[in-house]
């Protein structure tokens, strides 16, 4: 089967360090993403869940920190998109 990565998705192309905690290769994945406001998402695990938090634009970032996250990983036991879209305030 074929993977589709929407634009600015695609995985790292350096596999994450066996080392690294699952947060700190979330983190790095959002952080090297072409969405400059993914760098402001925050991961947090704990007993096997990974939680992202944080404040977007829109729903469709909102999806794509979640596409992000779950291609830095083979496997993912539970992820929790805990990010909140909140509107820009007009001027």
């Amino acid at each position: 089967m074929l993977a589709f990565h929407p634009t600015g998705t695609e995985p790292d192309t350096q596999r994450p360090d066996p080392q690294a905690s699952p947060q700190a290769v979330a983190e790095r994945g959002l952080r090297s993403s072409r969405y400059s406001a993914l760098k402001h998402v925050s991961c947090d695990y704990q007993g096997g869940v990974l939680v992202l938090r944080g404040c977007l634009p829109t729903y469709y970032l909102k999806q794509i920190a979640q596409e992000v996250v779950t291609h830095q990983f083979d496997k993912v036991e539970r992820l929790e998109n805990r990010i909140q879209v909140v509107r820009p305030a007009s001027r």
